[in-house]
């Protein structure tokens, strides 16, 4: 419903912007009620436009036409275009065709002139605007054979009861739906932060592997150059004449002294497969970490699914068991006004 307080066309309400479907519902209903009560009285519009519905505060206002117009619109009748005179019916396809551009946004018909226009009314069909049901109702009011469309505005008010129901089951699913993707952003992004850390901890720990290598690897060069001067020396002196010494002791003497620098290399190389060994290790439980939070994230989009999938089901359920309640309504209704028309016939 319109929330201005100054009466205005249904035409400057649609140049303002896109109308909600609740709105254009609403809309619909009262001008399908509006032309129900012209039809019940045996009369017709002729000229059902944007530009003769007033939308107020109180609701929606049908204006009469002031006069007839040969002029063609996006609105106009096949057969009233082709020369056969209005009536209800071409009310009908007017109406049609006034609540797909209301729950679209884009005309129904269109044309840069006269004859396309006019082309367009009498052979194309409305583009599909993404409802069925909103195509199913669009389509028995725009039927290009006045005799193919719905005759009577009852059975239009019964379908726009009908979307009504489903567009508030819809606009009620919302939330739920809403929840429910929520819960999923929430559980990717809780399974993106723990990676994300375990990613961390896990370059932290390469680097600090690395930089202990490197570590290593520079006491390792420090002590073999220890041990290649000591090596110098001890060349250097057995070159030397020298008095016959004794090589043992010589020997264990270069030993002795090389040792140390010996160990300390060993226990850098040492510490250098140990701390690999940790990585590797920590790599298998990263690996394993992640594969079980994706597990996890996969299991919980598998119960998600199932969820959005069972309520489906009900939802599509329910519009059955609606569409079957209609149909007795609507035979119900019909058997009622054949009855009258009988009785009608007889009293006559």
């Amino acid at each position: 419903m319109t929330t201005s307080i100054a009466p205005q066309t249904l035409v400057q309400r649609m140049t303002e912007g896109r109308i909600s479907v609740r709105e254009a519902l609403h809309s619909a209903m009262s001008l399908a009620e509006s032309l129900r009560k012209i039809h019940d009285s045996g009369r017709f519009h002729g000229a059902v436009t944007p530009s003769n519905i007033v939308l107020t505060a109180a609701g929606l206002e049908l204006i009469p036409a002031l006069a007839p117009s040969a002029a063609v619109t996006p609105y106009t009748a096949p057969e009233v275009v082709q020369g056969s005179p209005a009536d209800s019916r071409s009310d009908i396809f007017a109406f049609g065709a006034i609540v797909y551009e209301m729950l679209t946004g884009r005309r129904a018909f269109e044309g840069d002139s006269d004859t396309a226009l006019t082309l367009s009314l009498t052979n194309s069909s409305p583009e599909p605007s993404g409802s069925p049901a909103v195509d199913r109702l669009v389509a028995s009011c725009v039927a290009k054979n006045p005799a193919a469309r719905w005759q009577r505005m009852q059975k239009i008010i019964m379908e726009l009861k009908l979307l009504t129901v489903a567009a508030r089951r819809a606009d009620a699913a919302l939330p739920a739906r809403a929840q429910a993707e929520a819960a999923i952003r929430a559980e990717i992004h809780e399974v993106e932060a723990r990676m994300t850390a375990r990613l961390a901890a896990h370059e932290q720990s390469v680097n600090e592997m690395q930089r202990a290598a490197v570590d290593a690897m520079n006491a390792v060069r420090e002590q073999l150059a220890v041990i290649g001067a000591d090596l110098s020396v001890a060349k250097e002196k057995l070159a030397q004449p020298a008095p016959k010494v004794d090589e043992q002791a010589l020997s264990d003497q270069i030993f002795a002294r090389m040792q140390p620098a010996i160990d300390a290399a060993s226990q850098r190389v040492s510490s250098v497969e140990h701390g690999l060994n940790e990585l590797r290790q920590n790599l298998d439980g990263l690996q394993r970490s992640v594969d079980a939070d994706l597990n996890d994230l996969e299991q919980t989009l598998k119960a998600q699914s199932s969820a959005i999938d069972s309520a489906r089901t009900a939802m599509s359920q329910t519009d059955d068991l609606v569409e079957r309640v209609v149909e007795a309504i609507e035979s119900l209704q019909s058997t009622v006004l054949e009855q009258q028309g009988e009785r009608s016939t007889l009293v006559n």
